[in-house]
């Protein structure tokens, strides 16, 4: 799925909530200074977090799994799942085909694995019967 499918783009910014809005606003004004902005975390709709970074154009994975300056590498970003419950280093999620993930796959795949998991039912049924 697309994901700008389903998008209304006249109220998505009623849709934000107070601190997103501010989190974008901080890095315009960040942005407009100088600053790079490399790095977004979000929470998806289940609770969970993730860390979004920016890859630019010419740098990507190597055979031996480091990363550095690479000929015809696309830039992109890589995604991180972060488990504060834990103290080991945040988890990468890798896309299927390339180093890094595209703006619309990556968007896709959170929305895909960030609902919330529909809890087993505790109705119990019973035979009065027996």
């Amino acid at each position: 799925m697309c994901h700008n499918a389903g998008r209304n783009p006249a109220t998505e910014n009623m849709n934000m909530n107070a601190a997103t809005k501010n989190t974008i606003e901080m890095a315009k004004v960040l942005g407009r200074r100088g600053f790079a902005v490399r790095s977004v975390e979000v929470q998806t709709p289940d609770g969970r977090s993730w860390s979004i970074d920016t890859i630019p154009a010419g740098r990507g994975r190597h055979a031996d799994g480091h990363w550095g300056p690479k000929a015809g590498a696309p830039g992109g970003f890589r995604l991180f799942e972060i488990d504060r419950d834990r103290d080991d280093a945040p988890t990468e999620h890798d896309p299927v085909d390339y180093d890094t993930w595209d703006a619309g796959d990556l968007i896709d795949y959170l929305n895909a694995v960030g609902q919330p998991k529909a809890r087993p039912s505790t109705t119990r049924t019973t035979d009065p019967t027996t």
